[in-house]
């Protein structure tokens, strides 16, 4: 188990933060994804000041401070009209050396981290799959696929950071009990017309009953992205386009949009993994917990799972933690990942 003790399965965020940050600590790792070469979509969008303290310690914050676009404040709306204005630098100047979210597109942010990777002499075995794994005494014999052929190998720990519907789950024989928000969401990346009213490096939000809805810069080419709950007369629709919501969204945001580039609607599911470790093998991220994208709390808790278990296998494997200290990765981040919910879920009731 000398060359490789940890193999990471899965290569977002959360997998390679985990490989960034056990590299850093003098552990060697292998990290593998299905896919043929890293996400395109900009998913998740907000790096929040937590993340950005941990990305400090490897020195590489403002590298992705540049790459982003900060937003110091959030504006309250009802109706179309300003309501409210909440400053995240006059909250957090005290508490980070970061006092803002950062826009952040998941691709790009991948992109950040694959390079911060290659830095350490790590690179991402793509088109590499997960097919199946048995934990022996001190060791778990693993069996991968890549191009049709077969490689049998062996890890001393096996990290499931492969999203919803992991395979390490699976193999695991996890439960991951939930449910599904009854909402009908939509994503949309729009360029609109300056009215002067919104201001570009702003998160513009509106909740009223029965309606949420929010815009905030994506990238630095002035696209934006909107979210928000598809109105309950559209619900139902089955081919519903941006048109048809476009009347409501504008009306509870005072925009106008000028394009879209894209759009698609989706359901939230709410789900915590029973376990997120069984023996030599852990869940992080996705794999572990979903939930609604309120609060763009998902990547950074996947980031913040990766963290959290990071330190504790590089002491264990250099011999300075006890193995007990692998115990209590789940249940730091379990109970973090069922409050999570717990809030979100709430959030959603009053909608």
């Amino acid at each position: 188990m000398e060359e490789n003790p940890v193999l990471i399965v899965g290569a977002g965020p959360t997998g390679l933060a985990l490989a960034l940050f056990l590299k850093h600590q003098g552990v060697d790792v292998r990290i593998i994804d299905k896919d043929e070469g890293p996400g395109e979509a900009s998913r998740a969008m907000v790096v929040q000041a937590r993340t950005l303290e941990f990305y400090e310690q490897l020195n590489f914050a403002e590298r992705a401070i540049e790459r982003g676009t900060k937003v110091g404040v959030i504006d309250l709306r009802k109706q179309g009209k300003p309501l409210a204005s909440l400053s995240l630098g006059d909250l957090g100047a005290d508490l980070s050396a970061f006092p803002f979210a950062l826009c952040f597109p998941q691709d790009h942010h991948e992109q950040l981290l694959i390079e911060e990777l290659a830095r350490v002499g790590v690179h991402v075995e793509r088109q590499t799959v997960l097919i199946d794994f048995k934990e022996q005494d001190d060791y778990i014999d693993v069996t991968l696929e890549k191009n049709k052929i077969l490689e049998s190998t062996q890890t001393s720990y096996l990290c499931g950071c492969d999203g919803a519907s992991s395979t390490v789950r699976h193999v695991l024989n996890i439960i991951f009990p939930g449910g599904t928000y009854q909402e009908r969401f939509f994503v949309a990346d729009i360029v609109r017309k300056d009215n002067g009213m919104i201001a570009a490096d702003h998160v513009n939000l509106c909740m009223e009953e029965a309606s949420f809805c929010a815009v905030l810069p994506v990238r630095q080419s002035g696209t934006e992205r909107l979210i928000g709950i598809v109105p309950p007369h559209l619900a139902q629709k089955e081919q519903l386009t941006f048109e048809d919501i476009r009347p409501s969204v504008e009306k509870l945001l005072g925009l106008h949009v000028e394009e879209m580039h894209w759009f698609s609607t989706y359901h939230v599911h709410h789900r915590v993994a029973n376990q997120f470790r069984q023996g030599r093998a852990f869940l992080l991220g996705d794999a572990a917990h979903i939930h609604s994208p309120a609060g763009g709390q998902g990547m950074n808790t996947g980031i913040g799972d990766a963290i959290n278990l990071a330190w504790k296998l590089a002491g264990v494997i250099k011999k300075i933690n006890d193995p007990k200290i692998l115990d209590t990765y789940e249940t730091e981040r379990r109970a973090f990942a069922m409050i999570l919910v717990k809030t979100t879920d709430r959030v959603f009731q009053g909608v």
